[in-house]
């Protein structure tokens, strides 16, 4: 645990990849997962492994960069947002993320870049250590169910 929340160290893509797969198994509608870290720090990997937990071809998820918004249709309609080209500060509500927020769980990249407060996000940032791991951490505030897939209930 650190001052900001419990952090997890991912040794590989794979032990990433299962983080993301524990946490999609806890998505309800209306989940909004703000991600933040820097270029190639390993959201689109973590959002690989949350597809793949809901039950989509984690083969299929690619970083929304360049189209901004894909949309895996699995068990519980999963939205990859990536603000990343937008700038800081973007205004997001052509995004109409209420709507998709109604029957789905939207996580958005670079979710520092607006102001996503009135979702109640979950945030997760991500930061690559020297070895090639990745230390992930699950800030304070985040719902139980996710909180217990992220493992922050295991002694």
């Amino acid at each position: 645990m650190t001052d900001r929340g419990r952090s997890l160290r991912c040794a590989t893509e794979l032990d990433t990849i299962a983080l993301g797969e524990r946490i999609g198994t806890a998505l309800l509608p209306g989940d909004l997962l703000a991600l933040s870290g820097p270029l190639g720090a390993g959201k689109t990997v973590l959002v690989r492994g949350i597809a793949q937990g809901l039950g989509a071809d984690p083969r299929v998820v690619r970083s929304p960069t360049f189209v901004l918004h894909h949309v895996y249709p699995t068990v519980l309609p999963l939205h990859h947002i990536d603000l990343y080209r937008l700038g800081a500060n973007v205004d997001v509500a052509f995004l109409d993320l209420d709507g998709l927020l109604e029957d789905g769980a939207v996580t958005v990249e670079w979710g520092e870049l607006a102001d996503l407060r009135r979702f109640d996000p979950v945030r997760i940032s991500i930061d690559a250590e020297a070895d090639g791991a990745r230390c992930c951490v699950l800030e304070t505030g985040a719902p139980q169910r996710v909180m217990a897939a992220w493992g922050a209930d295991r002694g």
